[in-house]
Order: C-alpha cells, then sequence, then structure tokens
C-alpha cells in the first residue's frame, strides 16, 4: 500500500479544518459589525488520477453565507473542524508510524 495518497488526504484535510476555524474566528471577531456577512468554508471531494496511487483531497473554499453570523453556529463549526482535525492528524501519525515499523522491519 503506497502512503502518498494517504498523507495527500490527510494533509488536505488538515488544511481545510484549519480553513474551516479560522473563518468561524473571523465571523466571531465581526459577530457584532453592522452589515457583516458570515461566511462560509465549502468543502468536496477531489480524486486524482494523476498520483500512480491516485488518491483523494478536500477542496476547501470560503463563501459568503448571505447571513448575519450566528454564535451557537460558530462554536459548532469550530467544534466540528476540531474534530475534524485530530481525526486527520491521527491518520498521519499512524502513517508515520506504519512507515517507521516497515523501516524496522527491513532493516
Amino acid at each position: 500500500m503506497a502512503l502518498t495518497p494517504v498523507l495527500s488526504s490527510a494533509t488536505s484535510g488538515l488544511r481545510a479544518s484549519s480553513l474551516r476555524v479560522a473563518t468561524a474566528a473571523d465571523n466571531i471577531v465581526n459577530i457584532n459589525t453592522p452589515g457583516y456577512e458570515a461566511n462560509r468554508v465549502s468543502q468536496k471531494t477531489v480524486y486524482s488520477g494523476t498520483n500512480p496511487g491516485g488518491g483523494t483531497a478536500v477542496d476547501a473554499q470560503v463563501i459568503g453565507s448571505g447571513l448575519a453570523p450566528d454564535l451557537g453556529q460558530e462554536i459548532t463549526n469550530l467544534i466540528q473542524a476540531e474534530s475534524v482535525y485530530r481525526a486527520n492528524a491521527a491518520v498521519l501519525s499512524t502513517a508515520s508510524e506504519l512507515s517507521r515499523e516497515t523501516l524496522n522491519a527491513l532493516a
């Protein structure tokens, strides 16, 4: 099993989660700004046929929602982003451990 697609997918997931946290923080900071419209992060899975092992990535973009920010929604977004970030970090940690164990077995 090639680890490159796993690493690519987990890394792009970390970036998407970081963008979600930054966007939620921006919305919270501007919650009392008159006329401010909350932003959201739109995420979609991108499949890559160009890599030898294939692989997936997350395409994340900030888009306007047209709505005023809602503190409860932003806190929920932060909690979700943290959970996804932790999951992707665990994938990277496991992949690193797997690589290390494989190298030790071959040595």
